[in-house]
């Protein structure tokens, strides 16, 4: 494990160790998975972040992705999301084919509409990234939206980035669609309180990552940044989701620990730290409440689980 998790703010600082391709955009890019070099195909690649959202759809081949603190099997026919805040790993990669979409939170936010749509997708607000297996009609619906943007995005036209934003917009639609036809009870109606919850929790992390935040992630910090009084919030996620909002402020930091002490080799303390908590045993008393064992007890678990 490396010490740290590394941190790409742009496009340009994730493929630059590629030293064979370049983005399109520091901020936007579609790739073909059989386009970029093989980097991985024989060993485990470093657990990394990058500011961007990711969608990627495989039509052949495959690998292995962890995101956070789950692992998935992306094989043909399966399409993933994930978001800045993630953790992400690919490992054994095997002859993949497909597409795949960057766009960092500076694209999608410069439109007046950027905030509005990031909310409506529920899928990019996950804690452990998202993965469905579209059904045939929608593949070939995904695919052919695909490779209208990649071409579009290579073309010469003067207003190709104003159009791909509203190629994306669409897409994002077209993705929730064949997220909710092959999850039904995931297809919910969103709810506003629900979606500002989680933009609020996961941007935390996002500035956190950047290192722009000072304070420790608290209920109070996330319902002024809605402008809620904490009780009035927490009785709206009550009723929504069956939890408090403290709960799931709890768990979501609870998450982030985790996902560190799984993915790096930053000490218990450092750990704590990082998460601006007042101490060492502070945090480890936190953790064990709410995990059930110490955070030294859970890495070691976790390591002989493989990881």
């Amino acid at each position: 494990m490396q010490k740290q998790v590394t941190y790409y703010e742009t496009l340009v600082e994730s493929f630059h160790n590629s030293n064979v391709i370049e983005p399109n955009s520091p901020h936007l890019d579609i790739l073909k998975f059989e386009d970029i070099p093989h980097l991985l195909q024989d060993n485990t690649g470093n657990p990394f972040r990058l500011n961007a959202f990711v969608v990627g759809f495989v039509t052949d081949g495959g690998f292995n992705l962890n995101i956070s603190n789950k692992e998935y099997v992306v094989e043909k026919n399966s399409l993933y999301f994930t978001s800045p805040w993630h953790i992400r790993q690919y490992a054994q990669v095997k002859d993949w084919k497909g597409y795949i979409l960057f766009f960092t939170p500076d694209f999608i936010f410069q439109y007046p509409q950027g905030e509005y749509i990031f909310r409506e997708f529920r899928f990019f607000h996950t804690e452990n990234g998202m993965l469905v297996h579209p059904n045939e009609n929608s593949a070939e619906m995904l695919v052919s939206q695909f490779e209208k943007m990649y071409q579009l995005l290579r073309s010469n036209h003067p207003e190709k980035m104003k159009m791909l934003f509203h190629y994306i917009n669409i897409f994002l639609y077209e993705c929730k669609s064949a997220f909710s036809a092959d999850n039904p009870q995931g297809g919910a109606t969103k709810d506003t309180t629900l979606n500002n919850f989680l933009y609020s929790l996961n941007n935390y992390f996002i500035e956190l990552n950047k290192g722009n935040m000072e304070k420790a992630l608290t209920l109070k910090y996330v319902a002024n940044e809605m402008h809620l009084h904490p009780t009035y919030l927490s009785n709206l996620l009550k009723v929504q989701t069956g939890k408090t909002a403290a709960q799931l402020v709890r768990e979501r930091l609870i998450l982030e620990a985790q996902s560190l002490l799984r993915n790096t080799d930053m000490t218990v303390a450092e750990v704590a730290y990082y998460l601006h908590f007042k101490d060492n045993s502070n945090f480890a008393k936190f953790f064990r409440h709410q995990v059930g064992k110490s955070p030294s007890e859970y890495r070691d678990q976790a390591l002989q689980n493989g990881k």
